[in-house]
């Protein structure tokens, strides 16, 4: 690729260099759709520059529109000017259980393998006296309430609690701006029916959610991936996408995202926002997190005041993941829409979920244990970090807490090379790949600090690095 030079004392970085000159190329027909692409390595041989620089370049012009890439066949170059093809919903439903191989090794493990990539905590990291303890409080206070629907916007005394619990975010809400759930991922999928359409297209972190991006493919959208970095969403590439695209929703974590445990910065939330304004798109901020963080940080909602943002938050990671209790915040008028999708979709949610919810709340059960599970998590991150990074091991960033780090080894270029190891060894580490929309392969991978020190795992490790 002779058409294409790279300098270290330039201005932009060597990514965006070699993208802003590939677009060039693309756009100006030098480089005609259908054509291969120079593969990654021979690419970096040939200008002198990683590996990983290359990679990511590739793959940003893949978001962009520029590039196309096909499993193990590499890159190709499509023009994103020519009308898009209709797309074939029978080839959307099938992509979307692509990521459904974690999901699936999440909540099933039939052998008994030791998954160091699971959402889920040592059983005995859960509060049993504080749920046993709640489940006699609702069952003690049983009325005739419970044997009906309940109401459709969710228990009022929750959502009443909510408003409180809110407002010490700094997100004010009204009651009638509260729409209870089962769990966050309802609330993200009445979101998604609502807002979005067949053919339409949302922004996503990258890496982000796998469960969302299965959902977002299962109803034919399809996820324009915006680059995550350690303060937040990459939003020069985010802007480009925007101006390109026109997305009109982003869907987003901004506290302790999953997988990198990275925080959305002040300044990047402020400037989000202005994108949001400039290009027209609501933002769905997801904070099922939110309780596993103890220090003030800023959330886009608490900016916005739920004007431009849709904001939902579960208890299901700190209380129980049984208890599917999620809710949504967001204006008057979305939250009435929302409801009555709900009610279409699943008439009305678990209202003794709901009860057994309010009274962990309120009985001063669940902020002490809230207040334990943190600290457990802030010692096993910090003995993770130590036990990792003299074998070589870096990571994304250091979160501020919650359970997971992205982590990578210098010595794999592709995390599932580490994923077909694990699994002889009889451990699960999912491939990053899984927490990226297109399923693209990279040399990250999520772990669960509550397992970073399990001998079996450090064991495994040493005999790799």
């Amino acid at each position: 690729m002779p058409l294409i030079q790279v300098s270290t004392s330039a201005r932009l970085s060597l990514v965006e260099q070699i993208v802003e000159q590939l677009r060039k190329l693309v756009d100006k027909r030098t480089l005609h759709a259908g054509t291969k692409m120079t593969s990654i390595r021979l690419f970096a041989q040939q200008h002198a520059v990683s590996v990983h620089t290359v990679a990511e370049a590739y793959e940003r012009l893949v978001a962009l529109g520029y590039f196309e890439s096909r499993p193990r066949s590499g890159f190709f170059i499509r023009n994103p000017h020519q009308p898009e093809q209709k797309r074939n919903p029978t080839q959307s439903f099938a992509k979307a259980f692509d990521h459904l191989w974690q999901l699936r090794s999440h909540l099933i493990n039939e052998d008994g393998l030791l998954n160091v990539t699971s959402g889920k905590l040592p059983s005995d990291w859960m509060d049993a006296d504080m749920i046993k303890a709640s489940l006699k409080s609702v069952s003690s206070k049983i009325d005739s309430g419970l044997l009906q629907y309940g109401d459709p916007y969710g228990y009022l005394p929750l959502r009443s609690l909510l408003q409180s619990r809110l407002g010490n975010l700094g997100i004010h809400t009204q009651l009638d701006q509260v729409l209870l759930t089962n769990g966050a991922s309802q609330s993200i999928d009445l979101i998604i029916r609502y807002l979005l359409r067949p053919g339409d297209k949302a922004l996503v972190d990258d890496p982000g959610y796998f469960n969302l991006f299965s959902n977002l493919q299962l109803q034919g959208i399809e996820p324009l991936p915006v680059r995550r970095n350690h303060d937040g969403p990459d939003l020069d590439m985010l802007e480009q996408l925007a101006r390109q695209h026109r997305p009109s929703v982003m869907f987003t974590q901004s506290v302790l995202q999953t997988p990198t445990g990275s925080t959305i910065s002040a300044g990047n939330a402020y400037r989000l926002l202005r994108l949001a304004e400039q290009y027209d798109f609501r933002i769905v901020e997801n904070d099922v997190y939110a309780d596993m963080l103890s220090e003030p940080v800023p959330r886009i909602a608490a900016l916005d005041q739920l004007a431009r943002v849709l904001y939902v938050g579960s208890f299901s990671k700190t209380l129980s993941v049984s208890a599917r209790v999620g809710y949504v915040a967001a204006s008057p008028t979305e939250i009435r829409d929302l409801a009555n999708v709900k009610m279409i979709t699943s008439i009305t949610s678990a209202q003794l979920a709901e009860r057994f919810v309010f009274h962990a709340l309120t009985e001063g059960l669940y902020r002490r244990s809230v207040e334990r599970l943190r600290l457990r998590l802030s010692n096993s991150m910090a003995e993770t970090e130590e036990a990792l990074k003299p074998l070589g091991f870096q990571f994304f960033c250091r979160p501020l807490g919650g359970k997971f780090v992205w982590i990578r080894h210098p010595d794999f270029e592709n995390s599932s090379d580490i994923w077909k190891l694990a699994g002889e060894a009889g451990i699960v580490v999912a491939p990053g790949k899984v927490f990226r929309s297109g399923m693209q392969e990279t040399p990250w991978f999520r772990l669960n600090v509550s397992y970073g020190t399990d001998p079996a795992l450090l064991k495994f490790f040493k005999s790799i690095c």
